[in-house]
């Protein structure tokens, strides 16, 4: 059992230093996609981040539309 976790851990460390090496070896062109795709990532939260902070203050001018409609409606009833 041990000899199982020795070799996994084993393969697992050459792993990562041969990763590191290709890495190196080609100036990190293999692992450019992984740069790429953060700043894809980083381009739509900010977005997303945008379009929340036009809703929330957008929110406050329906909230004072629906206020004003309910005392209207609420002002007919007393009326009746």
């Amino acid at each position: 059992m041990f000899k199982l976790f020795f070799k996994v851990i084993t393969l697992a460390v050459f792993l990562v230093f041969l990763t590191v090496a290709v890495a190196l070896w080609k100036g990190g062109e293999p692992f450019r996609w992984v740069g790429d795709g953060l700043k894809i990532m980083g381009k739509s939260f900010s977005e997303f981040g945008d379009s929340v902070d036009n809703f929330i203050e957008g929110s406050s001018e329906v909230r004072e539309n629906i206020d004003k409609i309910s005392d209207a409606l609420s002002s007919d009833k007393d009326e009746k």
